[in-house]
């Protein structure tokens, strides 16, 4: 799926899952404490449909990012290649979670 968004859209900077270093934000600001941080991967379950859903509404295809025409093309290349896949598949996401409170001066 990367690989087909790509060739759509070489401009595309989503691709390739990376784990961010866990530290509080630098919108956090005075405004808030980070309490705890924490990140962890988890396995998601997708059909082929439900997966072209999702990357057709990704930043690199869908949301403005390439003309309808373009976006038609991309969809019948990807679901061809969805078409190869199994009925579920498990796709790995990075998930964090930060807690903060209100920073009271």
């Amino acid at each position: 799926s990367e690989g087909l968004i790509l060739k759509y859209n070489p401009a595309w900077t989503g691709g390739g899952m990376r784990r961010c270093e866990l530290r509080e934000p630098d919108w956090s600001g005075d405004l808030f404490v980070c309490l705890s941080l924490t990140g962890f991967t988890v396995s998601l379950p997708f059909t082929p449909e439900s997966w072209h859903g999702r990357m057709l509404a990704c930043r690199g295809i869908g949301a403005s990012s390439l003309p309808k025409g373009r976006i038609a093309e991309w969809s019948d290349e990807h679901r061809a290649y969805m078409g190869t896949l199994p009925d579920v598949f498990h796709i790995p996401h990075w998930v964090t979670v930060m807690a903060f409170r209100l920073n009271r001066y």
